[in-house]
């Protein structure tokens, strides 16, 4: 008897199933690696001499690279997993009043001024908050990144259109930075590319997946000089893909 042919679907599962235990075999050691560091780097740290004061430079090297190495592994393991949607009835704008408060004080350390524009006609509808705070908490901190050279403006605006027959909620996430050439838009969302110092290169790509898995769509505009736009479409009637 033949065995029947795996479907494209299928494969997804297994490579993020693989993915998956890939991710926490390497976390474990990376952990000891991690612990062990910071054990030495306790034992040196009152050292007085060259010998000692270059071995703990070392040791925070090391530190500080396997933690890079745990947030890039935390980042990979976000982008390869399904997400099993818990949709609720949740408001947009709640969410968006939730998020400026929360980067308010640290927008305003880089002289960044967060502005809201909330529609007050914007009704709840289902969504997964979590994860959609997620996609929209990914698109703010590269805002601000873009703008910490010199400050700016960081505006989350809230509305509802219609489009091709259905109604959708838009959550629009816009910055004053320094913006981007239309090769780096047409960039944004591959894997592993980022614009930001740091930066995993996996937020935006998983935005992207979460939202299409909203059954949405995410939309960027940008002008170099000038700053970006990243527009977050939402049906507000449950259409997952």
């Amino acid at each position: 008897m033949s065995q029947q042919p795996k479907r494209a679907g299928d494969w997804d599962v297994d490579v993020a199933v693989l993915a998956g235990s890939l991710v926490h075999e390497i976390k474990n050691p990376l952990s000891t690696l991690n612990i062990n560091a910071q054990l030495l780097l306790e034992d040196w740290k009152d050292g007085t001499g060259p010998k000692e004061a270059r071995t703990v430079k070392r040791l925070k090297v090391i530190v500080s690279e396997v933690e890079r190495l745990e947030r890039i592994l935390q980042s990979f393991l976000r982008f390869t997993e399904r997400h099993e949607l818990s949709l609720k009835l949740a408001s947009l704008n709640d969410l968006f009043q939730e998020l400026a408060e929360f980067i308010e004080p640290e927008a305003s350390r880089a002289s960044i001024q967060v502005r809201l524009g909330l529609d007050s006609n914007l009704q709840s509808f289902s969504f997964d908050p979590d994860l959609i705070r997620q996609v929209f908490l990914n698109l703010i901190l590269n805002a601000k990144s873009a703008m910490e050279e010199k400050g700016g403006e960081l505006i989350l605006r809230t509305r509802r259109i219609e489009r091709g027959g259905h109604s959708w909620a838009v959550g629009e996430v816009i910055d004053t930075g320094h913006g981007m050439s239309r090769q780096l838009c047409d960039r944004l969302f591959h894997p592993y590319f980022s614009t930001r110092k740091g930066g995993t290169g996996l937020g935006l790509a998983t935005s992207k997946r979460i939202t299409e898995e909203h059954g949405g769509r995410i939309e960027v505009e940008s002008q170099e000089g000038t700053g970006s736009q990243f527009s977050v479409l939402l049906p507000m009637e449950v259409t997952r893909s």
